[in-house]
């Protein structure tokens, strides 16, 4: 894989053979590099480079690192920064601290000699551009079992006032050899104008209705599961029948299954989605307008489409703790949902004062870093029967 250009990185480091490692294995992902040796190179290099990205030695003569994030806090607030130093990791996590304090974007520290792989990693992690991905390279990926599941619990109110883990939703991730973990973002996008993401689908459907079937053979546990559809999967008419084959082969119940789909996707051919979505809830597939609230015609398509269920976008959940429009319009889609016999299922939830507030608004579901974060199968049992949370 490649970068395109456009990523700055300075490197400010007092020895040439690092600047010099530093920038090979960076310009092989297309940052444009910049080495400095002390406060003043950095001074005078700042009125020309603008980094999104400091690599910083905290040893240097003449100049330390501390004074150098001071020059950052007031120059540069937003680069990122990554320490690097030969020192103990308690004066690494002592000056990380101190950046953080000065409001620096501050990623962590890397240790002295740079290990190759740590280093490709924090330049992987903060590229600005479009990776250049090869068709061959997803589908080797696709073949070796790279491209997994991970999932996120969702919580749903009982009769009895509680909230209990009933469902997950799979995310698709990128086990890269080298990356490490990668989000649908670097993919995605790529993988959905090519005939592989039909077979994509196809693979996250049956690996999680694999893991929800050992979950219940194991420990009695009837979890349902939600996968996102992609939006060129709304023009395949082969859709709805591949999906019900893959669910009855792994013995799952399809009414246990919910199928995601934006806006977006039902935009690109409004007919065909239609016959594709009507045709997956006549087989007893659950159907969930995902990201509410984000596109400019929700309520024509909430209307026309027979969608069970609305998931309001988190853009809106995040500031419902302060801002009284985000109440007023999560509070209206609450009440629209269930005017139209819809369930409510509200994203982002990451503090207990959103989770309790949405509870008090009549959310029927929520799902967020509160509630789990995107955890690995063997995750999910535990969460699942140690998640309570009763209204107080």
């Amino acid at each position: 894989m490649h970068v395109e250009p456009g990523n700055n990185l300075m490197v400010i480091d007092d020895e040439s053979l690092i600047c010099e490692f530093i920038a090979d294995v960076a310009g092989s992902y297309g940052f444009d590099v910049r080495a400095c040796c002390g406060l003043n190179a950095v001074t005078s290099a700042f009125e020309e480079f603008e980094p999104s990205l400091v690599l910083l030695d905290l040893n240097m003569p003449g100049d330390d690192g501390v004074e150098v994030l001071r020059f950052l806090k007031d120059h540069r607030r937003d680069a990122a920064v990554m320490l690097m130093s030969g020192e103990g990791g308690r004066v690494l996590e002592a000056a990380l601290r101190f950046g953080k304090d000065l409001g620096l974007n501050m990623l962590g520290f890397i240790e002295k000699p740079l290990e190759l792989e740590r280093l490709e990693s924090v330049l992987h992690q903060n590229w600005r551009g479009q990776w250049l991905i090869t068709e061959d390279e997803l589908r080797l990926a696709l073949d070796q079992g790279e491209l997994m599941p991970l999932f996120q619990p969702r919580v749903h109110r009982e009769a009895d006032g509680t909230w209990r883990i009933r469902d997950v939703e799979a995310l698709i991730r990128w086990q890269h050899p080298r990356f490490g973990l990668l989000t649908p973002e670097h993919f995605i996008p790529f993988a959905e104008e090519l005939p592989l993401i039909s077979e994509m689908t196809d693979r996250m459907l049956k690996v999680s209705l694999t893991h929800a079937k050992r979950w219940f053979a194991d420990y009695a546990m009837d979890l349902g599961v939600s996968i996102n559809l992609p939006r060129t999967q709304l023009c395949d008419t082969n859709l709805p029948d591949r999906l019900l084959n893959i669910t009855a082969a792994s013995g799952m119940d399809p009414k246990r299954v919910t199928l995601e789909v934006t806006e977006r996707g039902t935009m690109q051919d409004p007919a065909k989605a239609a016959e594709i979505l009507t045709r997956c809830r006549l087989k007893r597939f659950n159907l969930a307008m995902d990201d509410f609230g984000t596109g400019y015609s929700s309520l024509t398509h909430l209307a026309q489409l027979p969608f069970s269920e609305l998931k309001i976008d988190k853009s809106f959940v995040a500031g419902i703790e302060t801002s009284e429009s985000d109440r007023v319009i999560v509070r209206s889609c609450i009440a629209l949902a269930h005017s139209l016999g819809l369930e409510v299922c509200a994203e982002g939830v990451e503090s207990a004062a959103t989770f309790q507030l949405l509870d008090r608004l009549g959310c029927d579901a929520m799902q967020g870093f509160w509630i789990s974060p995107a955890v690995r199968a063997p995750e999910v049992p535990n969460l699942a029967a140690n998640f309570r949370y009763q209204r107080l």
